[in-house]
């Protein structure tokens, strides 16, 4: 009867390697994950000491953005911004200063999400006998292409 015993386990562990073999290369198809890189959010260049002049139909100049360091992603065009600084121009108004921590440029280049500390400073205006202003906030969207349209 031990001989029937052993001959019973080894058929019984035999058959679950077996089966564990077959589970293992033949019936279960594994996924293959094919990793090409088009999810990844890497920045393809950066600019240090950023400045770009949006001008009007006329060549007046309407906005210069500035930053201490522009980061470009490539998988969706957008771009990230250190210390950004932007001063509009406005016909007949002392520029407007506006800077903060960080921001955002969309694809486009038209639409800049600034964030962190933002502070806006109108100075003021000598020829209307106007005081400046100073508003402060965590967040501020900018849409460029309006400031290149001129008044009117």
């Amino acid at each position: 009867m031990k001989i029937l015993e052993k001959i019973v386990f080894i058929c019984l562990f035999g058959a679950l390697g077996l089966l564990s073999i077959w589970l293992q290369f033949g019936i279960i198809e594994r996924e293959q994950v094919v990793f090409d890189g088009n999810e990844r959010h890497d920045p393809d260049y950066y600019i240090e000491n950023f400045t770009a002049v949006g001008m009007d139909e006329k060549g007046q100049r309407r906005y210069v953005l500035e930053a201490e360091r522009l980061v470009h992603y490539p998988d969706d065009d957008t771009a990230l911004l250190d210390n950004p600084h932007i001063i509009q121009y406005e016909d007949g108004a002392p520029p407007r200063h506006t800077y903060s921590e960080s921001g955002w440029v969309s694809s486009d280049g038209n639409e800049v999400l600034l964030t962190g500390n933002v502070r806006v400073i109108q100075n003021p205006d000598s020829t209307k006998n106007s005081g400046g202003s100073v508003l402060t906030t965590e967040k501020m969207r900018i849409f460029l292409d309006r400031l290149t349209k001129s008044p009117g």
